[in-house]
């Protein structure tokens, strides 16, 4: 019997779940033992199921063990929101009760709001057939490049049946690349994949090699691109599914020469919503997009144009908010009254707890701490510590048994980057920075701006205690445009890479055989060092880069209030601006003390310059207020707590309409719309509109609230019934009393009587009778005598 595998015991279940006989597959977390299977053995989390996901299954339990969560998350409190700009009263109202109650638009830097209307790929261009003059003209051309006896050379070698023809070389000095791609085309015209062409590089001159096809030669498959620009932006609508995941779904469904790192977009986008953005891709055919997507259920993708530029992180206007908040109790004066305070006079433009992780011990902007104090060691701690699944046991194996005995408990195929991390330490322990640096960029980023932005948010709280709601004497006001400023200036796109890593893909594609040879020979070398330690020199290339960047970038020119300023009533508090700590900020003067004690508490300084230059912060400046555009809202009823309040882009394309919405339904909600710049936080606003804590526990905790009423009701209506019927009929209510009380009496007498019955069977000397209460059957038991006889005649036998 199977007992670390329960499933496994019964002879039909090994057939139809992956086991022995390759059925359709097993539960979650089992990968059968099919061909091609390794088992991943010594994995931080117990025995091994073979799967390369952690061993989720409790053995002979027969049940699935639940994921370690953090008991307690993080509270405003905890990341230094506490203030509010205006004094409305606040109501209840549920924020993400359900997915769909959350939608979110981008809006591009045309002001143009994503909004799928369109699933078909566009028509595929027509490719222009080309003439005999064309071809003529096309000959004629290259005619000037290459001479006649160069053609004749290659049609020589194209018709040659020699097992080893010669190559034809031409040599390439001063030729442009314009001029050797069009070189290229012509050739491949003519000869079709007969001919392979490739350029090379011998002693220092550039030569254009063409071969007859053999074995070994690698053709150049590149197809011409005839769509009417350089990259395709389309369309993404995702449900419940952040950003990155979605783009890693996407590009692993086009294929396996398409990376996430492909695809471009301008800003990551809520998980629990329904959002709609724009992606990018270079030279992919949108067919493949609309094929590879067809039958994911929360991932849609359409209205598919063509430009010559690629979407970065920064490029967007905002973002369009269509909210429902439901179970709304308050009145609709004061709903109306929190709604135009927030039209009016904005909300505090706080980092949301997005920003911080959810782990109450392990916040993001601990570990950013830690990088900035030089504390590496204790840093790499938390990252571990705050991981789940197989690396749940990273930290203690890692604590136990050094980073080696870390290292070889990993699962075979772990490859993130905390599994780089710890192999990076177990080749060199003492290089704790190195390992560190194992993490991309844009990871250790994210912690080094968690902990700017917990600053932010607590300097921005003490402002406004120290000096109330308006500008103030020493406030900073920009004197250029900081909303289309990067506040994390993140100059490396992943696209960029791509890009890159297309021109060395290109470059292979042309390599001859002697240089394929040698690289096959220089890529087995490099082999015996790890895939990290190339990862790691290409983000030691990105952080000298951006570092220098960094170096370069000047200050945002400010303006300090003085009195006269603030008396001339020209400024608002949308117009006030806090700095994020960093060397090309100026800090504002009647905050410069608490920004002092902050830092020095940490062991930081003001200019944030780490000696090592990749942690070095720059800063950036952030509005204190925002003001939300074009808000409306209006309220409405419900009945059922699990139906969708708004129509999202697909129900509207696919004309679904919303049933939900009813003049007599049992609930409120309020629908509530409005534009927010680029990295401002819907939550917050939200926050200021409810005056509630917007973290996800104190959320979930009013989400039953469909049940409680629903008990509470019935329990009203009960005792409603109960007083009518007692009111309307006094004697026979008595009367209905003293019956039950008979019939208690009754029930009683009968349950002495079986006990008696019970008791007088049980002494019984010739059968005992076994009366079961829940079933009611009566099985024959043999008796004392019986058994007594049965064992004497089993001695006698012996």
């Amino acid at each position: 019997m199977n007992t670390n595998r329960p499933w496994m015991n019964n002879k039909r279940d090994r057939n139809m779940r992956g086991g022995f006989r390759g059925g359709r597959g097993g539960p979650r977390g089992w990968s059968g033992n099919q061909r091609g299977f390794k088992s991943s053995w010594g994995s931080f989390d117990g025995p091994s199921t073979g799967n390369k996901f952690q061993n989720n299954y409790a053995p002979n339990k027969g049940q699935w063990k639940k994921r370690d969560t953090p008991g307690k998350r993080l509270s405003e409190e905890d990341i230094g929101v506490t203030e509010y700009v205006s004094k409305h009263e606040g109501f209840n109202g549920i924020i993400k009760s359900r997915y769909s109650d959350f939608q979110v638009s981008e809006i591009n830097e045309q002001g143009e709001i994503a909004k799928l209307t369109c699933l078909k790929p566009p028509p595929a261009p027509e490719e222009e057939a080309v003439s005999e003059d064309e071809d003529l003209l096309l000959s004629k051309y290259n005619l000037e490049i290459l001479p006649m006896e160069t053609w004749d050379k290659i049609n020589t070698l194209a018709v040659s049946k020699d097992p080893e023809p010669d190559c034809v070389e031409i040599d390439m000095e001063g030729v442009t690349k314009e001029q050797r791609t069009k070189i290229h085309d012509a050739v491949k015209k003519a000869f079709g994949d007969s001919i392979v062409g490739s350029t090379v590089n011998i002693e220092d001159k550039k030569l254009m090699r063409f071969q007859k096809f053999k074995k070994g030669v690698r053709i150049d498959n590149r197809v011409k691109w005839t769509w009417p620009a350089e990259y395709v932006h389309f369309i993404v609508h995702k449900e419940n599914c952040d950003t990155m995941d979605a783009a890693m779904r996407i590009a692993e469904r086009i294929g396996v020469h398409v990376k996430p790192s492909m695809l471009g977009y301008a800003g990551t986008k809520d998980r629990r919503a329904k959002t709609s953005q724009w992606f990018s891709a270079r030279r992919l055919d949108p067919r493949r997009f609309v094929a590879a997507t067809r039958y994911l259920k929360d991932i849609h993708i359409g209205n598919f144009t063509f430009k010559n530029t690629n979407l970065k992180l920064g490029m967007l206007q905002g973002n369009r908010f269509r909210i429902a908040l439901r179970n709304v109790t308050a009145s609709d004066e004061v709903v109306n009254t929190a709604c135009k305070d927030l039209q009016e006079h904005g909300f505090i433009n706080y980092y949301g707890l997005q920003r911080f992780g959810t782990r109450v011990d392990i916040p993001t902007y601990n570990i950013g701490l830690k990088m900035l104090q030089g504390n590496f060691k204790d840093a790499i701690e938390l990252i571990l510590d705050s991981r789940e699944g197989p690396l749940a046991g990273a930290l203690a194996a890692y604590r136990a048994g050094g980073a080696a005995a870390a290292a070889r408990g990993l699962p075979r195929r772990a490859s993130g980057p905390e599994a780089r991390v710890l192999r990076a330490l177990s080749a060199a322990p003492n290089d704790v920075h190195g390992a560190l640096a194992q993490l991309p960029r844009n990871t250790r980023l994210l912690y080094l701006h968690s902990y700017q932005s917990l600053l932010w948010n607590r300097a921005v709280s003490e402002r406004l205690r120290r000096h109330g709601l308006a500008p103030a004497v020493g406030d900073l006001v920009p004197l250029a445009n900081i909303d289309k400023e990067d506040e994390f200036e993140d100059e490396d796109s992943d696209a960029e890479e791509n890009e890159a890593d297309g021109k060395s893909d290109k470059q292979q594609a042309n390599n001859s055989p002697n240089d394929i040879k040698t690289e096959k020979q220089s890529i087995k070398k490099e082999r015996t060092s790890s895939q990290s330690d190339q990862s790691s020199v290409k983000d030691k290339e990105k952080d000298k880069k951006n570092s220098s960047k960094d170096e370069e970038k000047p200050k945002v020119p400010v303006k300090v209030l003085t009195q006269e300023d603030v008396d001339s009533g020209k400024y608002t508090m949308a117009d006030v601006v806090m700095p994020l700590p960093g060397y090309s900020v100026d800090y504002p003067p009647n905050m410069l003390d608490y920004y002092e004690q902050l830092l020095s508490d940490a062991g930081l300084t003001l200019d944030m310059k780490h000696k090592i230059k990749s942690y070095r912060l720059c800063g950036a400046y952030r509005r204190v207020v925002v003001r939300p555009r074009d808000v409306s809202w209006r309220a409405v009823r419900y009945s059922d707590p699990f139906a969708d309040l708004i129509a999202s882009d697909l129900d509207e394309l696919n004309n679904k309409t919303i049933d939900a919405i009813r003049d007599d339904g049992k609930y409120r909600a309020l629908l509530l719309n409005m534009t927010l710049p680029a990295s401002c936080y819907a939550t917050m606003a939200l926050r200021e509109l409810l005056k509630v804590d917007t973290s996800s526990d104190n959320q979930a905790s009013q989400n039953n609230y469909h049940k409680s009423r629903k008990s509470s009701t019935t329990e009203e209506n009960e005792g409603e019934e109960k007083k009518k019927k007692e009111a309307d009929s006094p004697e026979k209510a008595k009367g209905a009393d003293s019956a039950e009380k008979t019939k208690e009496a009754d029930s009683a007498e009968k349950e002495r009587a079986n006990g008696s019955e019970k008791v007088k069977v049980e002494h019984d000397s010739e059968v005992k009778l076994e009366i079961e209460a829940e079933s009611g059957e009566k099985r024959k038991m043999l008796s004392e005598s019986e058994q007594t006889e049965d064992v004497k005649r089993q001695k006698v036998d012996k």
